[in-house]
């Protein structure tokens, strides 16, 4: 199978990166994290608990997408993506809507055969895939609605658009309610709030970078009959990078964090340099 290059380069880097990255966020949430961070220091472990457990259903699926006129998959390019049953399943959790409504069928086969043929030199009935069909367009010109497909999208945008809107209300609530406070509190938990309403402002938009606007494009395209062929495997290299960049953002804005990593890093760096120097010392001694 003839996955993109920057495709399968993107999952692996991601993984690895996110993996590590995620790690030494929980380390630092639990050692380096100041009493007055309350009931943040919760949240931001299930974000990076979370984090870590989307990058290991990545690697295991390393999911390809394709989109041909009216319709888009998502199929397993990992080593499960011929096991029918096992692939849709670690895919999405969303197993009722994906194996019933959004599974593979005879309709889609049909539909997509040959164009996945062209672009990945591959059988798409041997393949585990997911992905809706929204409608067919008949010889005759009459449009026919894949209701199954339909009605499971439309649970899928249900989902996204709730999401969405509550990460949305809540960050404006949040800003809304520290602006309230600022002239209660210390100068030392305003500056700590300043810090945590950046980290979660840019929580915020990563997402909405990497994850909302790259699968409306690849949700929506498919209903306008526009093709994107090969190219919706962005949406897979950004869906790959996301887990990656969360927990950076936190070590960044998070000045505990920061410093504490970078002293680390000087630190390791100073031990590097004076043992450099102590062994240009013995050879000068030999000499």
């Amino acid at each position: 199978m003839k996955i993109p290059l920057a495709t399968v380069t993107a999952e692996y880097i991601g993984f690895i990166v996110a993996f590590f990255a995620n790690i030494i966020l929980i380390f630092l949430i639990v050692t380096q994290t100041r009493q007055n961070f309350g009931a943040y220091k919760n949240l931001m472990l299930w974000f990076a608990a979370f984090s870590l457990w989307y990058s290991f259903i990545d690697i295991l699926t390393q999911p390809g997408m394709h989109s041909y006129k009216n319709s888009y998959i998502v199929f397993c390019a990992s080593w499960f993506k011929y096991h029918q049953t096992l692939a849709p399943i670690i895919i999405l959790f969303w197993w009722c809507n994906v194996y019933f409504l959004l599974g593979s069928n005879e309709v889609i086969d049909e539909y997509v055969q040959e164009s996945i043929k062209e672009y990945y030199e591959d059988d798409i009935k041997q393949l585990s895939y997911i992905g809706p069909l929204y409608y067919i367009i008949t010889p005759e010109g009459k449009l026919e609605l894949q209701w199954k497909s339909c009605v499971g999208m439309a649970n899928v945008y249900t989902i996204a658009i709730t999401t969405f809107v509550l990460i949305t209300s809540l960050g404006l609530a949040i800003y809304k309610k520290m602006q309230s406070v600022q002239s209660l509190i210390a100068p030392k938990t305003r500056e700590l709030q300043k810090q945590l309403f950046h980290a979660l402002t840019v929580q915020t938009i990563v997402p909405i970078i990497f994850m909302y606007s790259p699968t409306t494009i690849l949700f929506i395209a498919p209903i306008f009959g526009v093709e994107l062929g090969s190219m919706a495997n962005m949406t897979s290299i950004c869906l790959a990078l996301y887990p990656a960049l969360d927990p950076l953002v936190v070590m960044y804005f998070i000045r505990d964090y920061r410093k504490y990593i970078l002293k680390r890093i000087k630190l390791s760096n100073n031990v590097s340099s004076t043992r450099i120097v102590s062994i240009s010392t013995k050879t000068d001694v030999v000499i």
